[in-house]
């Protein structure tokens, strides 16, 4: 038994698809909406990527389910546009949030990779993914 917590420790950091930035390597500013996005698509949502260093080729995104070690969401890479955004469905091997009755939280990894595929900056960021039975009615439209 005492066997097991190392075991699953191991088997977590081998399931990551992504290479981890240097210690010291700038941090990525990642903004994206679940606004729009539909439960259990395979459509990304649109992501804005800042403060990207000048010599980043491709972007690498992962979603990952924070509150199941084991739950991988996919993600893929995709060529870094000017302005740092990665379009809605950009991502090929993306499979989107699929919350039953209660939000989950969700963190979204980009990192930066540069000519020879070697992250040279990333960042990340958690949103809770609240399915459409749970959400509460807009009141813009209201007076």
């Amino acid at each position: 038994m005492r066997f097991l917590a190392p075991l699953l420790v191991l088997c977590a950091a081998a399931c990551s698809t992504s290479q981890p930035a240097p210690r010291g390597a700038p941090e990525l500013g990642v903004e994206f909406t679940w606004a729009g996005v539909p439960p259990c698509t395979d459509v990304s949502p649109r992501i804005v990527v800042r403060d990207v260093p000048p010599e980043t080729r491709r972007f690498r995104v992962e979603l990952v389910d924070v509150d199941s070690v084991m739950s991988r969401h996919g993600g893929g890479e995709v060529e870094a546009a000017p302005g740092g955004v990665i379009p809605s469905g950009a991502l090929k091997s993306y499979r989107g949030p699929c919350p039953s009755q209660q939000p989950i939280e969700y963190e979204l990894r980009v990192a930066a990779l540069d000519a020879s595929g070697r992250v040279i900056a990333a960042g990340k960021e958690r949103q809770s993914y609240v399915p459409t039975s749970l959400r509460r009615p807009s009141r813009s439209g209201q007076r």
